[in-house]
């Protein structure tokens, strides 16, 4: 059986970002691949949303419906890759505890769009992307970290440029 390979992408889950996450399956040799979308939102000191508000709840807040439609749709159009999409906030940029967080998560690949300018969607947000580049330029190195140009915000339809107009072959 093929090892799976776990590639973290930093994305702002709105659907202009999948379109890297599209180049990125495509551009993969891996049969079996798990791609790992976060979002950067340094943690609140309240205590109450401490306690209060989920990682679920956060997602909710993040990802539309139309986002999450998208990505079963990649996942269907890609099944025969064994392709799953996950979603994950990553609370900090300390370098530490993104090292920590590479390690415990077994990501084998980061793959960060280097000319893709993230939505602020929060009030804490930060680019994971750029956190991520600067853990690559300290001792910490066990994970593979790929720079790729991106596809820029659109304006247009971004669903039908999504998945129509690559002549695929797409069934409901």
């Amino acid at each position: 059986m093929a090892k799976t390979t776990r590639v973290l992408i930093p994305s702002d889950f709105t659907i202009d970002s999948l379109f890297f996450v599209i180049h990125s399956i495509e551009q993969s040799q891996a049969e079996q691949l798990d791609i790992i979308l976060v979002y950067g939102n340094k943690s609140s000191t309240s205590i109450s949303e401490l306690l209060g508000i989920t990682l679920e709840d956060r997602l909710n807040d993040l990802q539309s419906e139309d986002f999450l439609k998208a990505c079963q749709m990649i996942c269907h159009r890609y099944e025969n890759r064994k392709l799953n999409i996950y979603a994950d906030i990553i609370g900090t940029d300390n370098p530490n505890y993104l090292h920590h967080y590479l390690t415990g998560a077994r990501i084998d690949e980061v793959k960060i769009p280097t000319d893709y300018q993230f939505e602020k969607r929060t009030r804490h947000f930060f680019d994971v992307g750029q956190a991520l580049l600067n853990l690559n330029k300290t001792k910490h190195k066990h994970v593979n970290i790929v720079e790729k140009p991106a596809t820029n915000k659109t304006g247009r339809s971004v669903l039908a440029d999504l998945f129509f107009n690559k002549k695929w072959d797409v069934n409901y």
